[in-house]
């Protein structure tokens, strides 16, 4: 048997690409276009939705991150911020990849980058959409990871974002 092979009971929290952070409820048969499928029950902060056990190693779906690996993110997040590309459809590609790896550090790379290109340039509604979205599954996985409170988490999450803008010279205003 593949020793890669993920695996999930209930009340396992796990985190989604694009879902974030959620607890697995139940495992269930269903029937989807005439096909039965074992899918897992995962609860979000908003929504309920169904993964197939089939779908598990896809790269989408992984584990809630270690603690340790908390305090690298959050030195990814306060480090120099990289510049992301000009032309907006190579950049949010770069975005869309560094997603698909759906790991904390690439996520924190994100944050990082994203909010630096908003202090010093109008950025795009689908980045500031992205850049919100991440922030809060950051925040929630950090204070479930950590076991501090969401408020605690957005702190040290904001101070790591001052510390990486801090040279950033900020857009003008527009009027």
């Amino acid at each position: 048997m593949n020793e890669n092979v993920m695996e999930l009971a209930e009340g396992d929290w796990i985190i989604h690409t694009r879902y974030g952070l959620g607890q697995v409820m139940c495992m269930e048969e269903k029937e989807l276009l005439g096909e039965r499928k074992n899918y897992y029950n995962v609860k979000t902060e908003i929504f309920n939705y169904w993964l197939s056990i089939s779908s598990l190693n896809s790269g989408r779906v992984r584990h809630v991150a270690r603690s340790s690996d908390f305090s690298k993110a959050l030195d990814i997040i306060a480090s120099e911020p990289a510049a992301l590309d000009e032309n907006f459809h190579n950049r949010l590609q770069s975005i869309n990849d560094l997603l698909a790896e759906n790991t904390i550090f690439s996520k924190a790379q994100l944050i990082r980058d994203i909010n630096a290109r908003n202090v010093s340039k109008d950025i795009h509604a689908n980045e500031k959409g992205i850049l919100e979205t991440l922030k809060g599954q950051f925040v929630n996985e950090l204070a479930l990871s950590c076991q501090i409170s969401e408020n605690d988490a957005r702190d040290k999450m904001q101070e790591a974002l001052k510390k990486s803008s801090a040279n950033v010279k900020p857009k003008k205003p527009a009027f």
